[in-house]
């Protein structure tokens, strides 16, 4: 271990005093130098722990601005990283259109909202739903006729007033009076109208636009007085409480991934947010161009922060560590290099930090894992460590190493 300051003390207690007693003082100093750069050479060479330290005053502490954060472990080994996109569930998204053409009427929700399974979106006044309640009601009536016809025939029959080829036409027509108003009934609950609404004779003009699932209003391109067509899109509805993350891995990574693998990732819009989630299912087919195998990882979104379309950076391979340990996780940021080796700075007071020697294990996008050095929970400069680096190399100097 070496402090800065001591040195910086001494040297200048030295240059106080006598021209023989600098000189000795001097070549004390230089021979101090010389065996404790053979010791940091050696220290270096076995790996054995090796800190400075940066003092900072409380102005200097001031303008710095560090930010200083725990270190998280994460068990990792050979992970790689990756590019993806958050997308919805198929299951839990919805394109609502009306069921025929007609115009707009009403509109009962706006974007953002929240809607029940079934729920009634907006209205859509229809001739075509007028013709079709009308249908509904002549083939009901087609087929009450032809029941009674049916019934009478086969009663005289029994009297041997009717032949059963008579009695064969009847139950003939029944068949075909039923299809059709069965036909007509099932296109009145396709237009969301129910059948027995219309028996007291009521032609309505209106139909419902109901959401098929319960989720939020992500778009509403419905307008009052719209004319719309059957299958144009009026409203987006989805769940966002769960959500995909979508990964291209390229054919030669995927012996590194599998179902159930946990999966870390990031997004532009949360950037010290790290989520979670776990690998639902790996593609069955290799994209001819790209190479590359899509995977799904299903992650619980029950704050709704992860929204469809955003683009993620995502951290995969997360193995248990080859020696059974955890690899330390740290931003990229709070590396530095000097004198050829990796540090990070580690508070040990308020305004004291050493510069510890760490071995990084493996680089992947904004994050740095690191194998040695440094112990989950310690608390380190994630924002500033540049600063503290200059003020090491001014203590290496000669200089004093904090103001």
């Amino acid at each position: 271990m070496r402090t800065l300051t001591i040195a910086w003390f001494a040297q200048a207690v030295a240059c106080a005093g006598s021209p023989g007693e600098a000189g000795k003082a001097q070549a004390g100093q230089e021979h101090a130098e010389r065996e404790h750069g053979e010791e940091r050479h050696e220290e270096n060479g076995h790996g054995e722990e090796h800190e400075e330290f940066v003092k900072l005053s409380p102005e200097a502490l001031t303008v710095a601005a560090l930010r200083v954060e725990s270190a998280s472990s994460r068990s990792s080994s050979g992970s790689f990283a990756t590019s993806a996109r958050i997308a919805l569930d198929p299951r839990r998204e919805a394109q609502v259109s009306a069921a025929t053409a007609g115009q707009v009427d009403r509109i009962l929700v706006r974007t953002g909202e929240t809607v029940r399974d079934g729920q009634t979106l907006a209205t859509v006044v229809s001739a075509e739903l007028g013709e079709a309640v009308a249908a509904f009601h002549t083939s009901h009536a087609r087929r009450e006729v032809a029941s009674a016809r049916a019934e009478r025939l086969r009663g005289l029959e029994g009297q041997g007033v009717s032949s059963k080829a008579d009695v064969a036409e009847a139950d003939a027509e029944l068949k075909v009076a039923a299809a059709e108003f069965e036909a007509a009934e099932e296109r009145l609950r396709v237009l969301g109208v129910r059948p027995d609404a219309s028996s007291a004779g009521h032609y309505p003009s209106q139909f419902p636009v109901r959401s098929p699932i319960a989720g939020e209003v992500l778009a509403a391109e419905a307008r009052v007085g719209q004319s719309v067509q059957p299958g144009a899109g009026l409203f987006h509805i989805g769940n966002l409480d769960e959500v995909w993350l979508l990964l291209d891995v390229y054919e030669r990574d995927l012996a590194k991934v599998g179902k159930g693998q946990e999966v870390r990732f990031r997004v532009d819009a949360w950037p010290d947010v790290a989520f979670e989630g776990t690998v639902d299912w790996v593609g069955a087919v290799v994209q001819p161009d790209s190479r590359t195998v899509e995977l799904r990882v299903v992650v619980p979104n029950a704050d709704h922060r992860l929204k469809p379309g955003m683009f993620a950076r995502a951290d995969l391979g997360l193995a248990p560590h080859a020696n059974g340990g955890a690899l330390v996780v740290v931003p990229a940021e709070a590396v530095q290099e000097f004198e050829g080796r990796s540090v990070v700075f580690v508070q040990s007071a308020p305004d004291t930090f050493a510069a510890r020697t760490v071995r990084i294990a493996s680089r992947h996008g904004s994050d740095v894992h690191l194998a040695e050095g440094v112990t989950p929970g310690e608390p380190i400069v994630v924002e500033g460590a540049f600063t503290l680096k200059s003020e090491l190399a001014k203590g290496e100097l000669g200089e004093r190493h904090a103001h």
